[in-house]
């Protein structure tokens, strides 16, 4: 009995180690399996990056649970790392150098003048950012890819990235598939519209992904000044056709029905007369205020005109009034001078007139004395 217990005993004893070593075993399957998916990550960022959530929606606008690996921090340029490089410094620097002035919403392309800086302009490209676009900083482009998965669910074409979740990409498109864009995202390009990433016309977002290698600087900044070559514009495509307005009217894509379409005079004029809707709106307002600025200024006029009139004619009627009361009182003054000329008068006309009796009293005197 003891030996058939110690016999089911060893069994037991056994398969619980088969069992940790098959354990053991694929734990170390999926530890390497994992360290080969890192190095492929360093080693080739594209391949991986096309499954990757990226920060840029234009239907979703709710982040969720963003990690420290997704948190957008500040990259500055580390000039000793290149100076630790076996080749010069200026050998090594990019073709390109992109800077992004979301203030005017516009990115701008230079290239290196004689003296290895980047002062020459070479491009300007209308762009769209928005809340989480960083404010300062260089960064470097470390990789990209021709489609990209963002999130909401929506699609990027030419995507390159800067850092972190922002990226240089296409207006959104509901599938992937050049016909699916987002017009009403589109017509917003010029404007701040995207979560973080920079949304650019397809033609320069495509240029982006063919010319500015991975190490190009991104440098970002604000002014109202959009930069030397000015602010381009972009096409309103709301109001035209559906196989139209579902295209980048600037994808190169050879299915794209814009490139075979003429504008009919009749549409540009709508599609014009749209986009001056605004401006017309703005200018009658402003003519209107500038009328009632005019008619207030002339009531206003005409006011203190009525005023100064009043004015005018109280002061007319006092003057006429002060006037009468200098006459009444010069007539009344010489009414009493008159008075009392008569008076006086009277008073030496009876003074005389006593004395004449006087005279003729004393003439009688005399007489009867003598």
């Amino acid at each position: 009995m003891k030996l058939k217990l110690n016999k089911y005993a060893k069994t037991i004893i056994l398969e619980c180690l088969i069992i940790i070593i098959v354990i053991i075993l694929i734990i170390t399957s999926i530890a390497k399996i994992k360290q080969a998916k890192k190095q492929e990550i360093i080693e080739e960022p594209i391949q991986l990056q096309e499954n990757t959530n990226v920060l840029d929606s234009a239907d979703d606008l709710y982040i969720v649970d963003i990690t420290d690996e997704n948190i957008v921090q500040q990259e500055e340029v580390n000039n000793e790392e290149e100076k630790n490089n076996n080749k010069p410094v200026e050998e090594n620097k990019p073709q390109y150098y992109i800077k992004v002035n979301y203030g005017a919403q516009v990115v701008n392309i230079y290239k290196k003048d004689e003296n290895g800086n980047y002062t020459v302009p070479v491009k300007a490209m209308v762009c769209s950012t928005g809340t989480h676009t960083p404010t300062s900083g260089v960064y470097t482009i470390p990789g990209r890819w021709s489609w990209g998965l963002l999130q909401g669910n929506v699609y990027g074409q030419y995507v390159t990235k800067i850092t972190g979740n922002i990226l240089f990409h296409s207006v959104p498109y509901t599938q992937r598939d050049a016909s699916s864009l987002e017009y009403w995202e589109y017509d917003k390009l010029g404007t701040a519209a995207s979560l973080g990433c920079v949304r650019l016309k397809v033609e320069d977002a495509k240029w982006i992904y063919n010319n500015c290698s991975n190490g190009t600087k991104v440098e970002f900044y604000s002014d109202a000044n959009p930069g030397p070559l000015g602010k381009p514009s972009a096409k309103k495509i709301s109001n035209y056709p559906d196989y139209l307005r579902n295209w980048d009217p600037t994808d190169p894509n050879q299915s794209n029905p814009w490139h075979n379409y003429k504008e009919n005079e009749n549409t540009a004029i709508k599609n014009e007369i749209t986009d001056n809707k605004d401006n017309t709106n703005s200018k009658n307002e402003t003519t209107d205020k500038k009328e009632n600025t005019t008619t207030k200024n002339e009531t206003t006029e005409k006011t203190q005109n009525t005023v100064i009139k009043n004015e005018t004619t109280n002061k007319t009627e006092n003057t006429i009034i002060k006037n009468e009361i200098n006459d009444k009182k010069e007539n009344t003054v010489s009414k009493n001078e008159t008075t009392n000329k008569t008076e006086n008068t009277v008073s030496k006309n009876e003074t005389t007139d006593k004395k004449d009796n006087t005279n003729s009293k004393n003439e009688t005197a005399n007489k009867t004395e003598n």
